[in-house]
Formats: structure tokens, sequence, C-alpha cells
């Protein structure tokens, strides 16, 4: 790969914010690229067209994304790298949340990332309010700044469990001593945001502009999808514990849902401004694998030639036999197709032989071999379960089950496994199999949120990660700082194991 990361200038960012807010003495940078971004529409055009590229990076680049992966038990790795290690070794312990952990960043900078691009997308919309005319092009950038606003709020949301408010309606005396406010009030805003946008989008016609999403030739259309699709996950992937699970408005998710995508979502990768770091740190041969616990789902040990969900001893299991695999509607046809057996393991044995795993997920080896290729995003797939888990929810048990048993979606096409009984448990556990197995290595954080909301995290890993250790630095909080995870608040207290 050819890439470095660039740190990003921001207009308002979130470290002067909290600087300002600690009394502390800090020179104003943002101002002259302030006066930078919004000096023409040129400016502004391009500020637009740069919004997704900079939350995808962010989001697949130094972000929690890998540690969510591992402390779901979706993916094992016992390298420090991203923090995967510490987080996932057993038993669970809490989050480091000190300024010398050597993975603070992985907080830190998405923090600060996602309110680096809250602030771009608002300085577009505030030069909209301003009277910059975009002429036929302003109803495509306000409902894109506006979207692009709410999918950094909602990712905030997802995973810290406070932070701030900040958008071009902001007052400045407001700027100057922020108000955090817990993560339920930033889901809202993040939901509210997703509404303007689509209304947007549903009220106009308009094409989205060369560049905004890379090899995607986006309208008004896809737009609208998109937002619904990343509104209803927002709502569905919220809760921190089952009992929050039964509070969601399962009708607005239902709604959000049945107005999303109706095809998979790919975006396409360049290896110069836009990549993937997740994809080839979870499953590059020699780095992460796929958890045993996978395994264990598409061909369990209660059959011939299955694999546990645990592996305390380390052991190397066979490969599957694809004719019994293919003779078995029981098994997952993915365990052939989505997955590599590996003979052998890398891992260091004294950092815990847990970790070890016969699987690495290959379903995306292309892109980890060219690293030119379309990486999915959403995919259908995420968007059906989201709606089948709301049918679910209200009660519609048969109609969640005509999703999971429609021969054209996942389950049956690609699993090729057998129908789904219309009972709450069968649907209930059809729906976390295929965002467990699916939607492997797609979008943010997707399994870790289907874990915690079921109880089903391991116990004592965190269910939500602290403001970073350097803004409470800044804020200058009492130390030790706060954190979740372990014996500490925010901690899951009985998992799937």
């Amino acid at each position: 790969m050819k890439h470095l990361k660039h740190i990003l200038l921001y207009t308002f960012g979130l470290a002067l914010i909290v600087a300002s807010c600690a009394d502390l003495s800090v020179e104003n940078l943002n101002e002259p690229n302030t006066k930078r971004a919004l000096s023409s529409k040129a400016d502004l055009e391009n500020l637009a067209a740069s919004l997704y590229r900079n939350f995808y990076i962010d989001t697949y680049g130094t972000s929690p994304i890998s540690v969510f992966a591992v402390v779901a038990d979706n993916a094992t790795c016992s390298w420090g790298n991203y923090g995967m290690r510490a987080t996932s070794s057993e038993p669970r312990t809490a989050w480091d949340n000190t300024v010398s952990f050597p993975y603070e960043d992985v907080t830190s900078n998405f923090f600060d990332d996602m309110y680096a691009n809250l602030s771009s997308a608002s300085d577009v919309l505030r030069a909209i309010d301003e009277g910059t005319d975009f002429g036929s092009n302003t109803a495509r950038i306000e409902a894109w700044a506006k979207f692009n606003q709410a999918i950094n709020f909602a990712n905030v949301a997802l995973t810290f469990d406070q932070g701030y408010i900040i958008t071009e309606d902001t007052p400045d005396s407001e700027l100057l001593s922020p108000v955090l406010v817990p993560s339920t009030d930033i889901a809202a805003k993040a939901k509210e945001l997703f509404d303007e946008a689509i209304a947007i989008a549903d009220a106009n016609s308009f094409s989205l502009g060369d560049g905004y999403i890379n090899g995607v030739s986006g309208d008004n259309v896809l737009l609208s999808q998109l937002a619904n699709t990343y509104a209803a996950r927002l709502l569905a992937y919220m809760p921190r514990t089952a009992s929050e699970n039964n509070n969601v408005d399962w009708s607005a998710v239902k709604s959000y849902a049945s107005n999303g995508i109706t095809s998979d979502f790919a975006v396409l990768m360049d290896d110069e401004t836009w990549w993937n770091n997740y994809q080839w740190i979870i499953a590059y041969p020699g780095w992460g694998r796929a958890d045993m616990r996978l395994a264990n789902m598409m061909y369990p040990d209660t059959k011939a030639g299955g694999y546990p969900a645990h592996n305390p001893d380390g052991e190397d299991f066979p490969a599957p036999e694809e004719a019994v695999v293919n003779a078995d509607p029981e098994i997952d046809n993915r365990i052939i197709t989505d997955f590599q057996h590996l003979s052998s393991n890398n891992f260091r044995a004294e950092r815990g032989l847990y970790h070890y795993s016969s699987f690495r997920m290959s379903r995306y080896d292309e892109y980890i071999s060219l690293w030119t290729t379309e990486v999915n995003e959403l995919l259908k797939a995420e968007n059906d379960m989201i709606l089948a888990e709301a049918e679910l929810m209200l009660g519609n048990v048969s109609a969640a089950a005509a999703i999971l048993n429609d021969p054209a979606n996942s389950r049956k096409a690609r699993g090729g496994l057998p129908d789904v009984a219309a009972t709450e448990t069968e649907v209930s556990d059809a729906i976390h199999h295929e965002r467990q197995i699916e939607l492997a290595k797609t979008s943010y954080g997707v399994q870790y949120f289907d874990m915690r909301k079921r109880d089903l995290l391991q116990v004592g890993t965190f269910t939500q990660l602290p403001l970073p250790a350097k803004t409470l630095e800044l804020l200058e909080a009492e130390k030790p700082y706060y954190t979740f995870g372990g014996n500490q608040p925010s901690s899951s207290t009985g998992g799937w194991r």
C-alpha cells in the first residue's frame, strides 16, 4: 500500500474547543482555515466533495473498528495493532484510558476526526445560510452536507458514552464552552439530520458530484436510500443492552429500512486517497483471523467434523470437507466460500492459545491483493436484517421469517440454509447469524453492536468507549480518567460464554 494518512486541519477543531473550555491559551489556527475554505464557491464545492471520503477513511483507519471485531469474538488477533491484543485478552479488562497507552489514538484520532468532518460539513451549510448561491446545485450540496453531518454524529453516538453537538448553528459563545451531552442526545441529532437530508433528497432531482463517492454515480434517490439505511442502523444498533433494545422505536427503524438500499453499496478503492485499513488488518495472511465462534456457527461441533466455538488449547483443526458441507443443508456453505482454512497458527502461544483459529476471512481477498477494487460498505443483507429485526420486535414474526427465507436473500442464496420457522427464537438467532457471518468485514462495528444489544459480549467487555484520554487531558479532568470494561461501569455482565 502506498498511502500515508494525513492529519486533517479543520475549521473549529475539537482540540481548540476543549482547550478553550479548559481555559488553556491556544492560538486560533482555524480562522485562517475557515477563510480559506469559504473564499469561493469552488473551494466549498471541493470541501463538499471531500466529506464522505474523509468519513470513510477515518472510519476504517485508526478507529475502534478492529477492536470491536475482536472483542465481539467475530475476529481474533493477538498482535498488538490498534489495541486488539489488549482488548481481546481473556479475562476481559477495562479500556486503558490513559495518554500513555500505545493505542490511545484508536479513540482520540477517531473522536477528533469525526468532529473535523462535522466541522467541514458545517462550513458548507454555514455558507449556504449566509447566502452563497450554488444555483441548481444548492439542494444537492445541502442534502449531502446534512447527510455527512448525520453519519459522523452517528459514529460518535454508537461508539462513545458522550460527546458534543456542534453544527453551523452553534453560537460562538457555546464554542468557547461546549457542553458534553450523552450519546442518546447525539443520536437524536443524527436522526434529525438524516431526516432533513432525506426530505431534501426526496423533494429534488440531482446527481451526486464527481468524486463524492469514488466509483459511484449516484443521484438523489441513492442519497435518500443511503440516509435511510444509515438512520436505520443507528437506531437499531444504539442499545448497549438487551433491555435497551426493547425500547428502540422499531416503527421508525422499519420505516427507514423499508426506504433503504435495494442493492449492495460499495466504494471503489484507489490506494491513493481511498483505502480501508480494516480490510487487511483483520484478514491479511499473518494478521487477524476469523474467530472459531464463526466456524462453530457455520459448522457446529454437534455435527461430525464440526468446530468448537472456543479454542482454549490452541488446537489446529482439519479443513471442512466440501462434499460434506454441500450435502448437509444445516451447514452454512459460506464456511467454504467466504473463509480459508489454515493448517497452523502463527500467533504467539504465550499471549493466549484461545486466540488460535483455523480460519481466516477470505471473501474480500481481491482487495488485499490488488488494493484498487470495490469494497462493500453497506450490503443489502444488512438492511434486510435490520428490517427483519424491526418486524420481529413489532410482533410481525412471520414477516421477519419471510425476509430470512427469501430465496434471493443471503441466508438462502449464499448460506444454502433451510427455512427458518416463524418463531421468535429462531428468527432472532437467524438474524444474529447473518450479521456475524454475511456482514463480516463490512460496515462499522456491526458485529459488536449486535453482540452488545443481545448481552452476548464476554463478561467484562466494554459496552461503549469513554471520552479519549487526550480529550480528558485537555479538559483537565480528574485522574485517573474514567473508563469502561473489566470491573468498571458499562461492562458486560454476562455473555455467550
